[in-house]
């Protein structure tokens, strides 16, 4: 699974202009300040980046980036 969170660390960062140093385990989408149409755009990301399907508010901004990173390999996320 830290294949996974690096993957998504990486997407954060570069795609979403996440300070890299904000990305933590226990941190929320919220607290990054993920609002719902961001949340719609990122799970359309990790269906791409990971092979996986994500509905539409499947997503929330309770959500950690662990409980993302659990969330994706319980749905079989594609490890490189």
């Amino acid at each position: 699974m830290q294949d996974i969170e690096q993957r998504v660390s990486a997407l954060l960062s570069d795609q979403f202009k996440v300070k890299a140093d904000t990305i933590q385990p226990d941190v929320t989408l919220g607290k990054l300040s993920f609002d719902s149409l961001v949340l719609i755009e990122l799970g359309l990301v990790l269906d791409k980046e990971f092979g996986v399907e994500i509905d539409d508010g499947e997503l929330t901004e309770h959500h950690t980036i662990e409980g993302l990173v659990e969330l994706l390999a319980a749905k079989g996320a594609a490890v490189r």
